[in-house]
């Protein structure tokens, strides 16, 4: 029986442009990535998509609608397919899940490099907080910005060490979350200002949204701050 992953990667295969699907190579075999070019006269570099782990690479939950608007604003995109999501639920298997995370990216990474410009990545949920673990113990090469969504993991002491990676790692970050995110994601906000500001973290901002989730003001809204904050960095 196929997994969910796989009849996700069916769907998008069918219902998405064929110039828009394509896979890349990891020593856990081939992943799905979404790909569209900026569509611009200026190329400002590649923005990598990770969506949440129970979700896929043109999930309607932001991740889909940036993956199109930013091509409007100079950025290529490449959204990518998580990892299977039963990893991350076994516990015996959470690492092995973490591994394959960073593979996928390291091999999003590599592409984005044969574009001109900065690369920048975009992660939702629990996605976002693994990658900030990665980046935090210099498993991963930082990208040139990072921004996470409902950045969460779904233990409260985790949840807690999430935000000491947030301070300690050096990536420039912005953190949004939405008033109706999880109860994990918006738990320790305070938290994560406090840290950052304990540990003298420059290039750090938090936002959190208001309003209904699925609407279209706040997807215009999350791009307007994504877009806004790169510009601030000089991306």
């Amino acid at each position: 029986m196929p997994t969910l992953q796989q009849l996700s990667q069916q769907d998008l295969q069918r219902q998405l442009l064929a110039d828009e699907v394509t896979e890349l190579t990891t020593d856990n075999g081939n992943f799905l990535v979404l790909q569209r070019q900026a569509l611009t006269s200026y190329t400002k570099g590649t923005a990598i998509l990770v969506p949440d782990i129970s979700e896929h690479a043109a999930s309607p939950n932001q991740i889909d609608s940036l993956r199109q608007q930013l091509n409007e604003h100079g950025w290529h995109t490449l959204a990518i397919m998580p990892p299977d999501t039963a990893l991350f639920e076994l516990s015996s298997a959470a690492e092995e899940y973490r591994q394959q995370l960073a593979q996928r990216l390291q091999a999003a990474m590599r592409q984005a490099g044969q574009q001109q410009g900065n690369t920048v990545v975009i992660a939702k949920g629990s996605s976002a907080a693994l990658l900030n673990q990665l980046y935090a113990t210099e498993q991963l090469t930082g990208p040139a910005a990072f921004i996470m969504l409902g950045a969460y993991l779904p233990d409260h002491n985790l949840n807690r060490e999430l935000a000491r990676h947030i301070a300690e790692q050096s990536v420039p970050t912005l953190d949004i979350s939405h008033q109706r995110d999880n109860r994990f994601a918006n738990a320790n906000l305070k938290l994560r200002q406090q840290l950052v500001a304990r540990n003298l973290k420059a290039q750090y901002r938090q936002r959190q949204l208001t309003g209904t989730y699925y609407d279209e003001d706040i997807h215009a809204w999350v791009l307007k701050e994504i877009t806004g904050w790169l510009h601030s960095l000089g991306l």
